[in-house]
C-alpha cells in the first residue's frame, strides 16, 4: 500500500485490518521511496490523508521513536526505533554469516558487488552486500529497495513463478510503475525464457544504475520468502558473453553451495 486509496481497498476486502496502525505505516514507508525530511502537509498530499490525521500519527510515531522532528525545518525524519525495528530480521537471515566470506571473495574476483535479499510486494529488499574494495559500483546498503523487473535477483525470483502469476505479477507492474515495466519488460522475458538452461537470470544494463548482472534464486527460504542472489558489475568494464560464461556461473556455484549446506540439494 502507498496511499490511502489503497487503504480503503483492502479495508473493503478485509474490514478487521487495523486503519490507524496502516495509516502509521503509510507514513513511514514514504522515506523508503524519499528519503529526505517531510512535512505534515507533504505527507497529507502524498498519502491522501487530512492534517489533522497526519499530524496525529507524526506525534504518535515521534513519541515511539520512528520519527525524528526538526524544529528548526519543522519536518520530519525516520527515526532510530525503525532502523532497531529491522536489525532482528537481518541478523536472523538464513546461512547468512557462512555465506559472507564466500560472496565477498566472487565480489573480489570479479571487482563487482554480490548481494542477497528477498521481495516485498513490488521491490527487492536488499539485505547484505559484500563489494570489492576498489570497484566502482554504488554499493546497495541493508535495507535499499529496487523494483523485482529492474535487477537480476528479481527477474530470477520471477522465473520461479507459476506462468499465470508471473502474468499477474508483470500486469500489476504495468499498472503501478508503467515506466518501470515497458523499460524492463524485453529484458525479463529474456531472462525468464533461458533460466531454466542458464540456471541465472541477467541484466543488460536496463536498471537505469549502469551495471551488468546476474541472479539466482536459492531453495533456502527465509519464513515464506526465497534469498534470493545478486552479482553485479560496470557495465563499461565487462560484456554480456561474459555475464554468460564467467559471472553467472560463479553466482550458480556460490548459490549451490548455499543450498547444500542447508540440505537442500
Amino acid at each position: 500500500m502507498k496511499h490511502s486509496d489503497d487503504l480503503r481497498r483492502v479495508r473493503d476486502e478485509d474490514p478487521y485490518i487495523a486503519g490507524t496502525l496502516a495509516k502509521g505505516l503509510l507514513i513511514l514507508q514514504t522515506f523508503v521511496g524519499d528519503p529526505r525530511a517531510h512535512a505534515n502537509s507533504e505527507f497529507a498530499a502524498k498519502l491522501g490523508l487530512s492534517r489533522p490525521t497526519v499530524s496525529r500519527l507524526c506525534r504518535t510515531l515521534l513519541t515511539m521513536g520512528f520519527l525524528d522532528h526538526d524544529e528548526r525545518l519543522d519536518r520530519y525524519f525516520i527515526g532510530p526505533a525503525a532502523v532497531a525495528l529491522c536489525y532482528p530480521y537481518v541478523i536472523n537471515t538464513p546461512m547468512l554469516a557462512l555465506l559472507r566470506p564466500a560472496m565477498q571473495q566472487l565480489a573480489d574476483r570479479v571487482e563487482g558487488a554480490v548481494s542477497v535479499g528477498v521481495t516485498s510486494d513490488l521491490d527487492v529488499v536488499y539485505l547484505e552486500t559484500c563489494a570489492h574494495e576498489g570497484g566502482t559500483l554504488k554499493r546497495p546498503g541493508v535495507g535499499a529497495v529496487r523494483g523485482i523487473v529492474e535487477t537480476a535477483m528479481g527477474r530470477a525470483w520471477l522465473a520461479q513463478l507459476p506462468a499465470g502469476e508471473r502474468q499477474d505479477f508483470l500486469a500489476r507492474v504495468k499498472h503501478e510503475r508503467p515506466d518501470e515495466h515497458a523499460r524492463c519488460l524485453e529484458g525479463v522475458r529474456e531472462s525468464v525464457a533461458h533460466y531454466g538452461k542458464r540456471g541465472f537470470a541477467i541484466n543488460l544494463g536496463d536498471s537505469g544504475f549502469g551495471v551488468l548482472a546476474a541472479g539466482a534464486a536459492a531453495r533456502i527460504r527465509y519464513g515464506p520468502r526465497r534469498l534470493l542472489f545478486n552479482c553485479a558489475v560496470p557495465g563499461f568494464r565487462w560484456k554480456k558473453a561474459q555475464l554468460l560464461d564467467t559471472i553467472g556461473p560463479g553466482l550458480m556455484q556460490l548459490v549451490e553451495a548455499a543450498d547444500r549446506q542447508s540440505g537442500l540439494r
